[in-house]
């Protein structure tokens, strides 16, 4: 094994927690959008998405969901991140800032690269 891959797994102990706060994020705006409060239903409306509160509500939370179960974790990573790309779309089509959707892809990044430092790696051996 590599020993840049072992110094990062002892790593990966001190810094697993930083997924924690993008993923914190996700429940707490998703939980407003499932239960159509008020206030999420009409920031979804300035977005032009209004209508879609619900189903967008339920499809954070499945990413999340999928993220938190460890044996899908790199593919809940790939869906969070393509979530938060979205999010930094709408933000930007609805003219607000795009700094909240920043945040959560960097913090996910940096996550999974102390969480699972092999899935960053290219294995120049395999066959297929």
């Amino acid at each position: 094994m590599n020993k840049s891959l072992d110094a990062m797994n002892t790593a990966r102990s001190k810094w697993r927690f930083i997924w924690a706060i993008p993923v914190l994020l996700l429940i707490i705006t998703a939980v407003p959008k499932i239960i159509s409060m008020e206030f999420m239903v009409n920031n979804m409306e300035a977005a032009g998405m209004g209508h879609m509160t619900l189903l967008v509500g339920i499809i954070e939370l499945l990413c999340v969901l999928v993220f938190l179960v460890p044996k899908t974790r790199n593919i809940g990573f790939l869906l969070i991140v393509a979530y938060a790309g979205g999010i930094i779309c709408a933000e930007w089509i609805a003219g607000k800032s795009v700094v909240p959707g920043i945040i959560i892809q960097v913090l996910m990044w940096i996550a999974m690269r102390f969480e699972s430092p092999e899935f960053f790696t290219i294995d120049n051996r395999r066959k297929f």
